[in-house]
C-alpha cells in the first residue's frame, strides 16, 4: 500500500472514480491521501457500476474507519477488509467489497520484482550469485512510484568483487522508462525489451539482461500469533495492533531485552503483567507520551498509585514516593520491590510528557529534546540498568517517534555532526521490529526537525565552546553538513 498510496499521491476524488470506472471492475479500488484532512486517507471502491469514497482516520496511534477496527498500518487495515474479515458497508447497507486493488503495490506479479528491497541488500543478493547479467527490479526508496532496475555487470566494482549498476525506471503517467524514447505500459513490456536489446550507461558501457534473480516465495510474514492466543486476547488495547512473536518480551524469560521496549498503554487486565516486565527486565526508567485520558477516550490506566500510596501488582508492591511537574511533563519516582522481599526494592522514574497534542504532533521540537535529554540523564544514571520502557497508547505513533528521535542524536552523540543519516532507514528499522512505528507524515516530519534542530543547537554549543577556549573561528570540516546528508522526507512513509 506504501506504492500505491505514493503513486496516487495526487488523485482527486474524481479522478479515483475516473480511473475506477474506466480501469476497475466490481470491487476494485484504490487508496490515497484525503484531501480534505491532512493525514487522513480515502479509500475510493467501485461498487457495481458506481464508486463510494470510505474515509480512513489516522490519529497518530492507529488508522481506522471512524470508531470501526484499529490498525497498526494502512497495508494491514485493507488487508484485513480484503480478507472479509470485517464487512463494509455503505450509508445505505449496501456492502462493499475490496477484492481488486487498483495500481497495487506490486506492479507486476513477476518474480524478479522484489519490492521494497534496499540497494545494499540487492548487492548483496546479486553479487552471492556471482553471474553477470543477474537481475532483478525494486522499488525505488528515494522516489516513491519510481523503481531501480539493478544488474550484476562484468566490471570490477570498487571493494573487488563485481560492479552492480543501479538503472532508475521512472513511472510517467503509469508507463515506464528509463529515459531516452522508449516509454512501456508495464514493468514486464520494459524488461522484455532491455534483455533483447541491452542497455548503455552514460559511462559508454552496456549492461545486459541475462537471467533474473527470483524472488523467493511469498514474503513470510512475521507471526503475531502469540497475541492472539486465547488466553492473551484480552491483554491487547486493540485487537489488531500486535507484538511480533520474535520481538515481543516474554514474562518468566530470563534474556534481557534491547535498549528500548516500545509498548501499549496499560489496560486494567495487564497492569501486573507490566510491572512484572519491567522487574524482570531490570527497567530504570519509563516514558509515557500520553495523557490517561485524551478527549475523552481512554488512553491507558493509571498504573501507578497516588502520591505517598503503595498498591499491590501481582507478587510485587509499587510506590508513588515523589511527584513533580516540569513546564512540559511530570516526574514521578516510583519505588518498586517484591511482596516477600521488601528490602530488594529498585527505584523506577517516571517521565509523562503532557505536551503532546491528540491527533498531532508538538510546535516545535526544542521541548521534546530537552525532555529526552533529561530522560537519557537519568539512564545514564544506571549504567547497568535494563532497557528504557517507553509507550503511548497503541505503543506505535508517538512511542516510533520518540525512539527513532533517541536513537538518531545518539547516533550523532556517538559519531559526530559529520555523519550521513538516513531517516527512512531508521524508521524502516524499528518498523521492521514494531508493526506501524511513527505513523504520520507529520510524526515524520517532526522528527526531521527536530534532528535539524538538534544538529543546530549542537553546533552552537560547539562553536561557544570554542571560542570560550579561545580557538577562534572553528574549521568548516568540524562543523559538518549533517543535515544536508539527510534523505527528504517523503509522504509516503505515512501510509506504510
Amino acid at each position: 500500500v506504501t506504492s500505491q498510496v505514493a503513486r496516487n499521491h495526487e488523485i482527486t476524488g474524481l479522478e479515483a472514480e475516473e480511473r475506477l470506472k474506466t480501469r476497475g471492475i466490481h470491487g476494485s479500488f484504490l487508496a490515497r491521501p484525503s484531501k480534505k484532512n491532512v493525514g487522513d486517507f480515502s479509500l475510493s471502491v467501485r461498487v457495481g457500476d458506481l464508486v463510494t469514497h470510505i474515509r480512513i482516520q489516522n490519529t497518530g496511534d492507529y488508522y481506522d474507519l471512524y470508531g470501526g477496527e484499529k490498525f497498526a498500518t494502512l497495508s494491514e487495515l485493507v488487508e484485513y477488509y480484503t480478507a472479509e474479515n470485517g464487512i463494509l458497508q455503505d450509508k445505505d447497507g449496501t456492502v462493499i467489497e475490496l477484492r481488486y486493488p487498483l495500481n497495487c503495490s506490486d506492479p507486476t506479479t513477476e518474480r524478479w520484482y522484489h519490492g521494497h528491497l534496499s540497494g545494499q541488500n540487492a548487492e548483496k543478493l546479486l553479487c552471492a550469485r556471482e553471474e553477470s547479467g543477474t537481475f532483478l527490479v525494486r522499488e525505488s526508496l528515494s522516489k516513491p512510484g519510481d523503481f531501480v532496475l539493478s544488474v550484476l555487470t562484468d566490471e570490477k566494482g570498487k571493494a573487488g568483487g563485481k560492479r552492480v549498476s543501479h538503472i532508475k525506471i521512472m513511472c510517467q503517467n503509469d508507463r515506464y522508462t528509463v529515459g531516452g524514447s522508449e516509454m512501456f505500459d508495464t514493468l514486464t513490456d520494459l524488461v522484455d525489451y532491455y534483455k533483447r536489446k541491452g542497455i548503455e550507461e552514460i559511462s559508454g558501457n552496456w549492461v545486459h539482461l541475462k537471467q533474473a534473480l527470483q524472488k523467493s516465495e511469498a514474503k513470510v510474514k512475521k507471526s503475531r500469533e502469540e497475541g492472539q492466543r486465547p488466553e492473551n486476547k484480552s491483554k491487547n488495547r486493540y485487537k489488531n495492533i500486535l507484538p511480533f512473536n520474535d520481538t515481543r518480551v516474554p514474562l518468566n524469560d530470563n534474556t534481557r531485552g534491547q535498549i528500548y521496549i516500545a509498548t501499549q498503554g496499560c489496560l486494567a487486565t495487564t497492569v501486573n503483567d507490566f510491572w512484572q516486565m519491567v522487574w524482570q527486565e531490570d527497567t530504570r526508567v519509563i516514558v509515557m507520551t500520553t495523557r490517561e485520558v485524551e478527549k475523552g477516550r481512554n488512553k491507558c490506566v493509571p498504573y501507578w498509585p497516588d502520591l505517598q500510596t503503595s498498591k499491590e501488582v501481582g507478587p510485587y508492591v509499587v510506590t508513588n514516593n515523589s511527584e513533580r511537574e516540569a513546564t512540559d511533563y511530570k516526574i514521578r519516582v516510583l519505588e518498586i520491590a517484591p511482596v516477600d522481599q521488601p528490602n530488594q526494592s529498585r527505584t523506577i522514574w517516571h517521565y509523562q510528557y503532557m505536551s503532546w497534542p491528540d491527533h498531532g504532533v508538538p510546535h516545535e521540537p526544542g521541548a521534546v529534546l530537552s525532555f529526552l535529554s533529561q530522560v537519557n540523564g537519568k539512564q545514564a544514571d544506571y549504567p547497568d540498568a535494563g532497557p528504557m520502557v517507553i509507550h503511548c497508547s497503541a505503543g506505535i505513533g508517538r512511542t516510533g517517534t520518540i525512539v527513532v528521535i533517541d536513537m538518531i542524536i545518539e547516533t550523532i552523540d556517538a559519531i559526530g555532526l559529520d555523519c550521513d543519516l538516513d531517516i527512512p532507514k531508521y524508521i524502516q528499522m524499528v518498523r521492521e521490529q514494531r508493526s506501524g512505528m511513527v505513523q504520520t507524515e507529520a510524526q515524520y516530519k517532526f522528527i526531521y526537525l527536530s534532528v535539524s534542530e538538534y544538529i543546530q543547537t549542537t553546533k552552537a554549543k560547539d562553536c561557544a565552546s570554542m571560542v570560550s577556549n579561545g580557538a577562534g573561528k572553528m574549521h568548516k570540516k568540524h562543523l559538518g553538513p549533517c543535515f544536508n546528508k539527510l534523505l527528504r522526507p517523503t509522504s509516503s512513509m505515512s501510509a506504510e
